[in-house]
């Protein structure tokens, strides 16, 4: 074959190699791009997917108030608060109807805020032991002989407040805030207390 038909062939298979080569890179740098599309759409899919979860846990943190146990002693404040009108007067005492309507609005008020039908009866024993434990001989004592009119003018409110007019504006009281409480938290209140307060001879 003589030289004027070689050259030709030559830069035939030259032209076909690069063209083979332009090819071959073309493909390789449409490949990242293909490749980076599946790569976006996974990024927004666990976008998506994380919006609810963190939703949910926000939600959830908002209906879940912590570690609060409405069965603790701690959940139960202002207990000696609420007692403290029923110390130092009993039957017998001077003023001591006035006093009880007293001590009843307190302990109204208190087993009300308290929830008190929500609670464990241990929950409410340990609350009030919190309270009784710190009195003297003399206070125990003289708080089981005022318990039986304190709970006598707690359910006077509760269920005829009108015949208690006269005594609920003698004892300072505003007549619209009582009793203030629903008849089962204080039945919750009052059937621990009658379990658990030693019963005494001082009555009226």
């Amino acid at each position: 074959m003589t030289s004027k038909y070689i050259r030709p062939l030559a830069l035939l298979l030259c032209a076909a190699f690069l063209g083979c080569l332009l090819a071959a890179c073309g493909g390789a740098a449409s490949s990242p791009a293909s490749s980076a599309a599946p790569a976006s759409d996974s990024a927004s899919a666990s976008g998506s997917s994380e919006l609810p979860s963190s939703t949910t846990e926000a939600n959830t943190g908002e209906l879940n108030p912590g570690n609060f146990d409405e069965n603790s002693v701690f959940s139960i404040t202002g207990t000696e608060n609420a007692f403290a009108p029923c110390l130092g007067w009993g039957p017998g005492v001077s003023g001591c109807s006035l006093k009880s309507v007293i001590a009843a609005a307190s302990l109204l008020h208190w087993a009300e805020d308290a929830r008190m039908s929500s609670r464990s009866p241990e929950a409410i024993q340990d609350a009030f032991y919190s309270w009784y434990d710190g009195l003297t001989d003399n206070q125990q004592e003289g708080f089981a002989e005022a318990w039986p009119l304190v709970k006598d003018a707690a359910l006077d409110l509760l269920s005829d407040k009108d015949s208690m007019t006269g005594r609920i504006a003698d004892a300072g009281l505003d007549a619209d805030t009582l009793p203030g409480c629903t008849l089962k938290n204080w039945q919750a209140l009052q059937s621990v207390l009658d379990d658990i307060v030693p019963e005494t001879n001082g009555e009226a």
